[in-house]
């Protein structure tokens, strides 16, 4: 689908790092509506509406207003621990919001894009390739897992893209691993990083790329998108620490058993991204070029 000024774009979670992204690449192209639900903080150029996945009416409000031709679902209940303190409210946001969200994108004609996540698996094996069985640990993982399912069965059409752990800038209301880090180095904080948890990162920047990118061609099904190396935290924290100038010794490493999580996280979930690669042509920055560029935007 060509983008074009006329061409109506709904952006759900525009407050979070990964929407507010999003919008401000997308709001220059055409005319973009963003969703928040308690933070008022859309990037200029788009229009602001509040949207709550767990009423009904509020996600019809939304879609009845802005009539999008593009609809690309990032917004999520995404802390696991909270959602396994408020797994009700997680799956009425996650599943049953999205679920509806692509009922109205089928019977609208509207493209869908739904944003998952790699915690769909549960990291015993790596190198996650679209077929594997996806097996959650965590009740975040599940949901989305589930509205992974769901939305492909409500809407043949629409396409599902599963990422890696995101780094970058974020929003202003919402920021990423990599906004926490940054902070406590900055102020000479020792930080606690793993080195069993495998991921493979990818820059924010990328991500939106790489949506823009399915847009544009009329991706449909599932793909997975990340970044070229897989790296635990602790190995990220390093390179961080090499490209900002912080001092290594700032970082201690530890294992996952050390830590005490409400929900369980895998230890290599990282994702084959060859179909969309192959799907594209897209190609995501290697990790020292994506925080070059972080550090080049402060």
């Amino acid at each position: 689908m060509d983008l074009s000024p006329d061409t109506s774009v709904l952006v759900t979670g525009a407050s979070g790092a990964l929407g507010w992204s999003l919008v401000r690449y997308l709001a220059p192209k055409c005319r973009v509506t963003g969703t928040y639900l308690l933070h008022e903080s859309v990037p200029e150029g788009a229009v602001a509406m509040r949207m709550d996945l767990a009423d009904p009416r509020s996600i019809d409000s939304v879609l009845a207003s802005c009539r999008p031709a593009v609809i690309v679902h990032a917004a999520a209940m995404a802390d696991p621990d909270r959602c396994e303190r408020e797994p009700d409210r997680a799956r009425a946001v996650n599943v049953t919001g999205s679920r509806r969200i692509a009922r109205h994108a089928s019977g609208n004609g509207a493209a869908l894009i739904l944003i998952s996540t790699d915690l769909v698996f549960d990291g015993k094996g790596g190198d996650y390739e679209e077929e594997d069985e996806a097996c959650p640990l965590s009740i975040y993982g599940a949901t989305k897992l589930a509205a992974e399912r769901d939305v492909l069965a409500e809407n043949g059409e629409a396409a599902v893209i599963r990422s890696s752990l995101i780094y970058g800038w974020g929003s202003p209301a919402s920021g990423t691993f990599f906004t926490g880090f940054h902070s406590s180095m900055s102020s000479g904080e020792r930080m606690r990083l793993f080195t069993d948890q495998i991921r493979n990162p990818v820059l924010i920047d990328d991500l939106v790329r790489a949506i823009s990118l399915a847009v544009e061609l009329d991706l449909r099904g599932l793909y997975h998108v990340g970044g070229d190396e897989a790296l635990s935290r602790f190995e990220f924290g390093e390179a961080v620490c090499d490209v900002f100038g912080f001092e290594r010794q700032l970082l201690e490493p530890i294992c996952m058993e050390d830590f005490e999580y409400l929900a369980a996280r895998p230890l290599n979930c990282t994702l084959n991204t060859g179909r969309f690669r192959a799907a594209t042509g897209f190609n995501p920055r290697c990790l020292r070029d994506g925080l070059l560029r972080l550090r080049k935007a402060m």
